[in-house]
């Protein structure tokens, strides 16, 4: 093999190797993010309906000793 035909492989297959390398890097970054918000709001969800369940039961509690 000549040297100028492995540097065309390098050259001409490297280049779209090491951008797709750097766009699955990207992607892994993003859907950590993604991933790590949705766990936020998740929780946040999970403390709402704790919440919203309370209240519903303060309301019973109250109803029953007013009748």
């Amino acid at each position: 093999m000549d040297i100028e035909y492995v540097l065309k492989l390098i050259a001409n297959n490297g280049f779209p190797l090491v951008l797709s390398i750097y766009l699955v890097y990207k992607l892994e970054f993003f859907i950590t993010e993604i991933i790590k918000n949705q766990k936020e709001f998740s929780q946040d969800i999970t403390a709402e309906i704790k919440e919203i369940k309370k209240t519903i039961n303060d309301l019973r509690v109250d109803f029953a000793r007013n009748q």
